[in-house]
């Protein structure tokens, strides 16, 4: 993971509004700034945002590729799935989390690598297994 400890980690769909420079609660934007050396995203990201394109779901200006390369900078340290990560996933429906297998991929790779998650996704939080960071009109979490 580089010389810097990574200590977040961004849902999908926290940094695609961030590429897209979509608003981001004050709390996360704060976060993103004050910890920019420090970010991560599941390699599982990539896959969920190239099938929102596809799907019709995500309208992009550009191209994929150049998203891709405008979305994945340097400073963004991109975790694959490791086996760590893959064996913690298979224990996640059994503590109550739910079945989409790219959470699971996110919330596993953040709790193997022991990151703060970066996510509005609700499901997650009312989990309430992993670590969060988000700031809405509904509080803090």
């Amino acid at each position: 993971m580089g010389g810097v400890a990574v200590t977040h980690l961004l849902d999908t769909h926290a940094w695609i509004r961030r590429v897209l420079g979509e608003p981001l609660p004050s709390l996360v934007e704060k976060a993103l700034t004050e910890h920019a050396d420090r970010l991560a995203l599941a390699d599982v990201s990539l896959w969920e945002a190239a099938k929102l394109v596809e799907l019709g779901r995500l309208q992009l200006a550009v191209p994929m590729a150049e998203f891709f390369r405008l979305a994945v900078t340097p400073e963004l340290t991109v975790l694959p799935i490791s086996p760590a990560i893959a064996e913690r996933m298979t224990t996640l429906e059994a503590a109550g989390f739910h079945k989409d297998p790219a959470d699971q991929l996110i919330v596993a790779t953040a709790l193997v690598h022991r990151l703060r998650l970066i996510s509005d996704d609700v499901r997650i939080r009312q989990w309430g297994g992993v670590p969060m960071l988000w700031r809405t009109a509904r509080g803090d979490y």
